[in-house]
């Protein structure tokens, strides 16, 4: 019978067995970590194509046998099937389509890395590798990893010992002092310049309300509810709508925003990221070919522009041009906050209106009725 006998090669030894196979073998040592692994290789060449792959990441390394062995097992993995039932999850819980949107592009990504490899084998480093290969949205990524693996691990399918999601942490958000909002003309110039009433319907629902563009999705979706009002002018409506915590939320309206909302109904969704963005680049680009210069606008940074403008020059209007605000009443009865005010107390249909001095004008916009009283 013959004796295993062994060479040496580029990546360690080469065994010829009893039966004179012949087994390419990797051994080496890196940052202190003894790797020793026997590969599928049928010769020299494709032994060294393994090699390359091992170098380029010693501890995410799978031989084809192990990846095999590891679907027999069951591996836990970031697939379609579970990516599927965890966006379902998060659609039941009330999350936005272009929430899910953004997380499945994640988890997507996250798949093409992981190649099907079980995320109980994962360990620090070539994670860690992995999320340094992309160069944007880093907390956005380890933020749905965290989320996925933590509701796996809820299913019972991971073990929190063996949830890799320990290993990353969602970068602290820091504060800025740049400005995160825009001034009303440049506002106004780029509701001017926009192509589509559709996009720009948009853009007159959140820098007249603040809504969010999710709120604004949801509304679309039909999960809100206009109401017509009478007699509160420049109040022309109502606008309620369900808050991402679950609660209702009212806004009082002028007619121009009533109409953009009535539209978006009938389109039945809100604009997606990425058609906003090709209407903002359509609209800069043009300008700059006609010679003017047109500043940029991000719809989402338009609540914190509300917000700004509303401190700065806004003024409240209340229904039928009485009542006092929420404050006052809650101070005359002793509460010492509104929260309790508004909880027990307030049965407002037509709740104060907060106007901003911002005029969206575009020869192409449909006719509203125009309410009297500035609206």
């Amino acid at each position: 019978m013959r004796r295993e006998g062994a060479e040496k090669w580029e990546g360690g030894r080469v065994r010829t067995t009893a039966k004179g196979e012949r087994r390419w073998e990797i051994q080496k040592m890196i940052a202190g970590v003894a790797y020793r692994v026997t590969l599928d290789a049928d010769g020299h060449r494709a032994a060294l194509l393994e090699l390359a792959r091992f170098a380029a990441d010693p501890e995410g390394y799978r031989t084809a046998s192990d990846k095999t062995a590891e679907k027999a097992a069951g591996a836990v993995a970031v697939d379609d099937a579970r990516t599927a039932a965890f966006l379902t999850h998060l659609a039941t819980g009330g999350r936005s389509r272009v929430y899910l949107g953004i997380v499945r592009a994640y988890l997507g990504a996250w798949g093409e890395a992981l190649a099907g490899g079980d995320l109980r084998r994962l360990e620090a480093k070539g994670l860690r590798k992995m999320l340094a290969a992309w160069p944007t949205a880093r907390k956005h990524r380890i933020i749905a990893f965290k989320s996925f693996c933590g509701w796996l691990e809820r299913q019972g399918e991971l073990d929190p010992r063996d949830n890799p999601g320990r290993f990353l942490t969602v970068p602290t958000a820091r504060r800025t002092h740049e400005a995160k909002g825009y001034a009303i003309a440049d506002v106004e110039a780029m509701y001017r310049a926009l192509p589509t009433q559709y996009i720009r319907d948009l853009l007159c629902l959140q820098a007249n309300t603040g809504m969010h563009v999710t709120e604004a999705d949801r509304l679309a979706r039909a999960q809100g509810m206009l109401r017509e009002v009478a007699d509160c002018a420049p109040i022309a409506g109502t606008i309620a709508f369900p808050h991402k915590t679950g609660a209702r939320h009212v806004l009082s309206v002028n007619a121009q925003t009533l109409a953009a909302a009535k539209r978006l109904i009938v389109t039945g969704r809100a604009p997606s990221i990425h058609a906003v963005h090709d209407a903002v680049d359509l609209a800069v680009a043009k300008a700059k070919k006609n010679g003017k210069t047109l500043k940029p606008i991000n719809f989402g940074a338009l609540r914190h522009s509300f917000t700004t403008w509303a401190v700065e020059h806004g003024r409240e209007v209340q229904p039928r041009g009485m009542g006092l605000s929420v404050e006052k009443v809650a101070e005359r009865l002793g509460h010492t906050n509104t929260r309790t005010t508004r909880l027990h107390y307030l049965d407002v249909s037509v709740p104060p209106m907060i106007v901003v001095p911002i005029a969206l004008r575009h020869p192409d916009d449909p006719a509203w009725e125009e309410v009297a009283t500035g609206g």
